[in-house]
């Protein structure tokens, strides 16, 4: 990680991430090669300047190689190259990753009407229901699916299953939050996903994983798609902004 001297056009590597500090926001850009380790850099810096700097006030925003919104464009003149800036960072990245769905319900079978319970489901857009929670583990990418009726106790649930999921590796997953009913292309783009690993099985090589690249609507961060205009919060508030 290093500051980058202000210029009059800015040259972006793909293979790395970018942290623009514009005071009143602060910007993730996300090269399309860049490795799982260096987007956490990415958000623990964001989250730094953030929280500690600022006390939470600047809204954080991500953006995706090829995707950048309107408002980022116009932010500062840049160009895109091909590199990657050598690092101590040693990628993470698995020859074959096992997408795995889970179900967090509250059932006539569960002890306590406030505690809800945690099920592996076949990995199909029919196991979704609406009225529980689903998590999507693609071990650098985690899907969160909230049906409309889901209780809160089930999004509880389901935001403790991430953070162990956080905790049971060395680098911080990408995580997404779909909303049932909400549109657009956040909930289309999960359930072409969906419909892809059906096709393919839950066992995803690296070739198949470009495939099946998932990225919010404009590519916004879900938390941005759902924060009201004006409103600030903390970024990990934000990430984990689901409780409605």
């Amino acid at each position: 990680m290093k500051e980058v001297p202000k210029e009059e056009t800015y040259t972006f590597l793909d293979g790395d991430v970018y942290v623009i500090d514009n005071q009143d926001e602060i910007w993730i850009w996300i090269g399309k090669d860049c490795a799982v380790e260096e987007q956490t850099v990415g958000a623990w810096v964001a989250n730094k300047l953030d929280n500690e700097e600022r006390g939470g006030e600047p809204a954080v925003h991500s953006t995706t190689q090829g995707d950048e919104p309107k408002e980022f464009q116009s932010l500062i003149n840049y160009k895109v190259v091909d590199g990657d800036t050598p690092g101590f960072l040693v990628g993470a990245e698995l020859d074959v990753v096992n997408y795995k769905m889970y179900r967090i319900a509250i059932t006539e079978d569960t002890e306590a009407i406030d505690t809800a319970e945690t099920e592996e489901v076949p990995l199909s857009k029919s196991s979704l229901n609406s009225n529980d929670v689903f998590v999507v583990d693609g071990n650098e990418k985690v899907f969160t699916w909230i049906g409309k009726n889901a209780q809160r106790e089930e999004k509880f649930t389901a935001q403790k299953l991430i953070q162990k999921i956080d905790s049971e590796r060395n680098y911080l997953p990408l995580t997404y939050t779909i909303y049932e009913g909400e549109g657009g292309k956040s909930e289309t783009g999960f359930y072409e996903l969906i419909g892809k690993l059906q096709k393919k099985g839950s066992d995803i090589s690296i070739e198949d994983r470009r495939e099946l690249e998932y990225r919010p609507e404009g590519g916004k961060s879900e938390d941005q798609q759902k924060q009201p205009e004006g409103e600030k919060k903390g970024f990990f508030a934000r990430l984990f902004s689901f409780f409605k």
